[in-house]
């Protein structure tokens, strides 16, 4: 023993290598009479695995069945009920949140006014003369319809002033 650790020195004299040789040898026994045991313990489980899958499927397959007519009748009542309120819900919260859009200018709405309606005016202050024309008897083109032409006026009569149609009323 050691006088500052307390602990025993190891020596080739000991015999610990004999020990451990002799502690290793029922383990290789062990471990050869293992071998058969686990590979036939892996055989078991491969068929007992088998077994269990082959009696869960069908309870699988129940439960699937009737999960999945309840997955679309919950899915058509939440379309039906739930996704309006939703969709409403995020409308509403749209519209809070958006930007108010400028007012248009009615200016131009009065400028395109006031220009249709002086071109109504104007047309109807050309149709209003041209009647009056006819009225007196001008033609349209201003001349007097009931003069006569200048080439045939009578025999040795001139023409006066007004036989050109010169002359104007309005």
């Amino acid at each position: 023993m050691s006088v500052t650790s307390r602990k025993q020195a190891v020596s080739a004299s000991n015999g610990l290598s004999d020990r451990v040789a002799r502690a290793g040898r029922p383990v290789g026994s062990l471990a050869g009479r293992a071998v058969p045991l686990a590979q036939n313990a892996s055989t078991t489980v491969r068929q007992g695995a088998g077994t269990a899958i082959a009696k869960a499927s069908p309870a699988v397959d129940a439960a699937r069945s009737w999960a999945a007519p309840q997955l679309e009748q919950s899915a058509h009542a939440i379309t039906d009920t739930i996704a309006p309120m939703i969709s409403d819900a995020l409308m509403s919260a749209a519209q809070k949140i958006d930007v108010p859009k400028p007012k248009k200018r009615v200016r131009g709405g009065m400028i395109a006014g006031a220009v249709a309606l002086t071109a109504a005016a104007g047309a109807a202050t050309f149709a209003a003369i041209r009647m009056r024309r006819q009225d007196y008897g001008f033609a349209a083109d201003g001349q007097d319809i009931t003069a006569t032409p200048p080439g045939e006026a009578g025999l040795g009569e001139e023409p006066g002033p007004d036989a050109g149609g010169s002359s104007r009323i309005i």
